[in-house]
């Protein structure tokens, strides 16, 4: 048995061992970027195909992968057809695919860091009650990656004034006030670029895209929390960005998020992904 069919035998006993059909590996990370980075390669780890866009099912018994026309023949010379039925996803539905293979009330896991906060909805539903969406807590392809590379260590580059325009906490100031017109306490940023933007930072976490990997908490008052593992900050980092920004490590956006229990946070549904959306509910 090759590499590439023991990764899917492994994926199909975690779904029996979590009463699971299927289970839904989409190309996006937790940033939800087009181009990720090789320890969030995690469609490539299933499959073996490494283009910018695609999705897989793996169930019991099947395998599926959809990709666009920029990739009909570099995903027939990445991914083993005897383990994946290679799809093109304008001409085959995912959602259609699981419809017709999948037996009716089957229970489909997905990775709610992995999707838009907007598809469960539609995803559902599309579904018509006939599958179940079921969020799983921890991924599959995180237990078993082995040999995952690890993430990039370089820290974040302080990008000055005279490129940026305005400070980050002129814009911070601006922003706030739209989340204050909105009536919030609160916006929730993930996308990544956003917050280069706002905090005049850049970064080496991604190949070819110049930021690193963060969530924020931009408060109404101007204040921000910056989630992002802390050996990636700079010296002089705080006297750049101004007063009022706070550091977290990753895992404590949960906990921060909680703190807000009964006040309102705004949150971009077609930017941020399913699992903060739940949080914030």
């Amino acid at each position: 048995m090759n590499t590439k069919a023991k990764r899917v035998k492994k994926i199909r006993g975690w779904l029996n061992d979590n009463g699971l059909n299927a289970l839904i590996i989409p190309h996006e990370d937790e940033y939800l970027s087009e181009y990720i980075p090789p320890e969030n390669e995690r469609l490539a780890w299933a499959t073996g195909f490494t283009g910018s866009a695609g999705l897989a099912i793996i169930t019991q018994e099947k395998a599926a992968i959809f990709v666009d026309g920029r990739y009909t023949v570099q995903v027939k010379e990445q991914v083993d057809s005897s383990l994946f039925h290679i799809l093109h996803i304008s001409n085959d539905s995912y959602i259609k695919w699981m419809k017709d293979t999948l037996d009716f009330d089957a229970k489909v896991g997905y990775d709610p860091r992995l999707h838009r906060a907007n598809w469960k909805k539609s995803a559902k539903k599309s579904l018509e009650g006939k599958i179940t969406l079921s969020a799983i807590a921890q991924n599959p392809i995180d237990l078993f990656w082995e040999d995952r590379p690890p993430p990039n260590e370089d820290k974040a580059l302080l990008l000055n004034e005279k490129y940026t325009g305005k400070s980050s906490i002129d814009k911070r100031r601006k922003i706030a006030e739209e989340i204050s017109k909105n009536k919030c306490d609160a916006a929730f940023i993930t996308q990544l670029d956003s917050i280069a933007w706002l905090l005049n930072i850049r970064g080496n976490d991604v190949p070819c895209n110049p930021v690193l990997l963060c969530h924020g908490l931009l408060h109404a008052d101007g204040s921000f929390d910056l989630f992002i593992d802390e050996n990636k900050i700079p010296d002089g980092f705080h006297d750049h960005v101004g007063p009022n920004i706070t550091v977290h490590p990753p895992a404590d956006i949960k906990k921060e998020l909680d703190s807000f229990s009964g006040k309102k946070i705004q949150l971009d549904q077609l930017t941020s992904n399913a699992w903060s959306k739940d949080l914030i509910k």
